[in-house]
């Protein structure tokens, strides 16, 4: 059988660590236990709501395993397509600040087989053989999951054996720990991984670890036989508790606890001899008083004279002794006849035999049991004769007394026939009317007895009644006041809105002032409709949000070249770049880089993955017009680090003096400079450019804290950079970073494309998941936006001059402005 995976995990959730975060999960799917998937999941928000939100997915997705029965793959799939489903249903039913974007590592387990699915901002480290490899999502798998189509996880199949290890861990800490130190941390002893990381990550705000482990096994140990393990010629200790022909029931306990009891024949004998013995009589009847003194005890009885009172003790007396005589009498004819569970035993004659051993029950053979002695059977009830008072005698006193004064205590003592001073035999109780005192409900009188309220009560009840109903009817509709009022407020408070927004000059307070202005229309709408009044505020209304919305369409939009049949796989570019006979694309799926003729729409591949010419999987692209080497080319970076250029239709590896540690995100080109892009170490490196590449050490651009989350790179006399989220920096002189507000705008961007500059004052961005082109000037305010049918779907976005190149639904389009 499959042995389950150790797991351990820690989150930090606003500073408290915590055992388990609401972003973390360990599901198991259904079936045996050795075919069953065991599912580990790590959820991450790009935002603080998207933080909050994440908790909410990894549930959806651990309830959506118990449903799949197919493939790790096809799992992982589903999975992410349900983790899509609940964040586009969350982004279309909230508004533009309370949307969420997503990155999720889930691992999967059956048997054997370990897969590993990425998307969005996620991060694992797999130790296998005692080698640990950092894992992240190349692009376009980096894409946040934001509700629109993304192109899926990015599955790898992870070797898994003993020893073997898999660490889940949000992207914050790779900020904190450098790749090398965290490889070693996750190749550390297994109890000394989650430590040693929550040592270096605990002063972060949000952070979430996940350790899936399958610990090394060996040969489980075992006891040898009985027989194997015995001395030669010794005793062998046999604790079976009974061999072949031994019951079921007797096979149903521990044989050890059942052990023999040699001395239990010396314990039956003696308990039969003290059976044997006949148990001596006490004297329990108290001499007898002459009948003076007895008719001088007993009291006067109210209505009756002292000698009818004699003579009923007389009789009950005689009737006394004579069932005295007749007891006495039984009992000389039957001899000494034995007490209960006695053996009847006489002078000189032989005891009787010992009574049959019952049969040996194993249950009361065992250890504990021995420890205390058996009970013998209950004695039974004594046929002794003893000297008691008949039942007439105390019913006679009981009829005696009803009236007369209470008898002394002497009588007493002489009636019950009790030494002085040894007690009563009944304690005297206050009243007889029952055995035990109750609350005295049972004295009360019965409810028919109780008065009724009276008449003005009752009419005081029903007014009440009346008065509480009347108001529950009528209160509603007078609070609620007139609606005509309340319609008169409405438009009011709309024209007061939109006349706030004619003198504001900030942008995001003007389109507030707009919203506002139009959700109170609105509602007067519901209680009014057809007024002219508030259908002029309306229209006034919509026509200053859809000036706002600066909403334009391109001049023309025309397809340069269709890639549908490109490749045997759909192309899925992750970097575009424009040159001037070429555009090029860097297809994540393939990979590989593609390039597209601008003259006659062909396609070609100019760059493709191949161990054997030692060329990586391509991570970015960038054209670099002035080259000294005489011609204008593309240049290349894999994921090893190496530079490659496209020059005259031939590929060439350049020089390129990389800093120890570095990890490559996206590179840009001004000039004869190459600038490189190294989110993870918040650092934009410039190189030089040299006749063989780039051999010199780099220069430091740019370091600051506000790079952790850049994916993009553009840099003309200033660098801007786009992140995951869709936010956008701009750093001028000094390093000093400028967010941009895209203050005005209807909706903030979300996963936004490499920056690309329209004019010395203008920016323009492609965010895929609005389907539009959103152009901002320089300080960040909002100028206006393009849509066009032909840019759903849209992939990737370049500038060259007047020209911009658009990638959607498989074809190269050159957009007009």
């Amino acid at each position: 059988m499959t042995e389950p995976l150790q797991v351990g995990q820690f989150a930090i959730v606003d500073h408290e660590p915590v055992d388990r975060g609401p972003n973390a999960g360990v599901f198991h799917g259904r079936g045996p236990a050795d075919d069953r998937v065991e599912l580990f999941i790590v959820a991450e928000g790009t935002t603080p709501a998207g933080e909050a939100f994440a908790g909410h997915v990894v549930s959806a997705m651990g309830q959506a395993l118990a449903g799949l029965d197919m493939s790790l793959t096809g799992i992982l799939r589903r999975l992410f397509a349900e983790a899509e489903r609940a964040v586009a249903d969350w982004n279309r039913k909230s508004i533009a600040q309370h949307r969420v974007a997503l990155g999720v590592s889930c691992l999967v387990r059956r048997g054997s087989q370990v897969v590993l699915g990425q998307a969005g901002p996620s991060a694992a480290v797999a130790v296998h053989g005692g080698r640990a490899e950092l894992l992240r999502p190349e692009p376009p798998f980096d894409q946040p999951i934001a509700g629109g189509k993304g192109p899926g996880p990015l599955l790898r199949r992870l070797p898994f054996g003993a020893g073997d290890r898999v660490v889940l861990l949000s992207t914050p800490a790779l900020a904190e720990v450098e790749d090398e130190v965290l490889r070693g941390i996750a190749a550390l002893p297994l109890e000394e991984v989650l430590p040693d990381l929550y040592r270096r990550v605990q002063h972060l705000r949000h952070q979430t670890v996940l350790l899936a482990a399958l610990p090394g096994t060996g040969p489980k140990g075992g006891r040898a036989p009985a027989e194997d393990s015995a001395p030669a010629g010794g005793a062998v200790i046999d604790a079976t508790g009974g061999g072949a022909g031994a019951s079921r029931e007797e096979r149903l306990y521990q044989p050890s606890l059942f052990v023999e009891d040699e001395h239990q024949g010396v314990v039956l004998e003696a308990r039969q001899e003290l059976e044997r013995v006949t148990p001596r009589r006490l004297p329990v009847a108290a001499p007898a008083a002459d009948a003076g003194e007895q008719e001088a005890a007993l009291p006067m009885a109210a209505g009756e004279r002292r000698s009818a009172l004699v003579r009923v003790v007389s009789e009950s007396r005689e009737r006394a002794e004579r069932a005295r005589a007749a007891l006495g009498t039984g009992a000389a004819a039957g001899g000494m006849r034995p007490t209960w569970g006695a053996a009847a035993a006489t002078a000189g004659s032989p005891p009787p035999p010992p009574p049959p051993a019952p049969r040996r029950n194993p249950r009361a053979q065992s250890f504990t049991r021995s420890l205390a002695p058996a009970e013998g059977p209950k004695p039974g009830p004594s046929a002794e004769a003893l000297d008691l008072p008949l039942v007439d005698e105390l019913a006679a006193e009981r009829r005696a007394r009803p009236n007369g004064d209470a008898p002394s205590a002497a009588a007493v003592t002489r009636e019950t026939g009790l030494a002085p001073g040894s007690g009563s035999l009944v304690r005297v109780r206050s009243s007889m009317g029952g055995r035990w005192r109750g609350s005295g409900t049972l004295d009360r009188p019965r409810l028919g007895s109780y008065q009724l309220p009276p008449t003005w009560a009752v009419i005081m009840a029903g007014l009440a009644v009346l008065v509480l109903l009347v108001g529950v009817l009528t209160l509603p509709s007078m609070l609620r006041g007139d609606p005509g009022a309340e319609y008169s407020n409405l438009v009011t408070g709309a024209a007061q809105k939109l006349a706030i927004a004619r003198v504001v000059d900030d942008p995001a307070v003007r389109r507030t002032a707009l919203v506002e202005a139009q959700a109170l229309l609105l509602k007067a709408r519901e209680l009014q409709a057809g007024d002219p009044q508030a259908e002029t505020l309306f229209n006034e209304v919509a026509g200053a949000l859809n000036e706002m919305d600066r909403v334009m369409q391109p001049s023309s939009v025309e397809v340069v070249a269709s890639l549908d049949r490109f490749g045997e796989r759909p192309v899925a570019p992750s970097r575009m770049v424009a040159g001037r006979d070429h555009v090029y694309l860097l297809d994540a799926a393939t990979p590989q880089v593609i390039a597209v003729a601008l003259a006659d729409g062909s396609a070609t591949a100019v760059y493709g993955e191949d161990a054997a010419a030692q060329r990586g999987r391509p991570v970015a692209i960038a054209y670099l017009e002035a080259s000294d080497r005489g011609s204008p080319g593309l240049l290349i970076v894999d994921h090893q680090n190496r530079l490659w250029a496209w020059e005259n239709r031939e590929l060439t590896a350049l020089a390129f003096n990389t800093p120890e540690g570095l990890v490559v995100t996206d590179i840009a080109v001004r000039g004869r400079d190459l600038y490189v892009l190294d989110a993870a170490h918040k650092v934009v490196y410039r190189y030089a450019q040299e006749r063989d590449g780039f051999p010199n050490p780099p220069a430091k651009a740019l370091e600051t804290a506000d790079l952790a989350n850049a994916r993009r790179l553009f840099v003309d006399s200033e660098i801007l950079t786009a992140d995951a989220d869709g936010t956008l920096h701009r750093f001028i002189g000094g390093g000093v970073a400028l967010t941009l507000s895209q203050a005005g705008i209807d909706r903030k961007l979300v996963a936004a494309e490499t920056p690309q500059a329209l004019s010395a004052a203008e920016v323009a961005v492609l965010d895929p998941a609005n389907s539009r082109v959103v152009v901002f000037l320089r300080d960040g305010a909002f100028e206006r936006q393009y849509r066009h049918p032909d840019f759903a779907g849209a992939r990737a976005f370049a500038v060259r001059g007047s020209d911009a190149y658009i990638l959607s639904g498989g074809a190269l389009r050159r957009v007009t402005w």
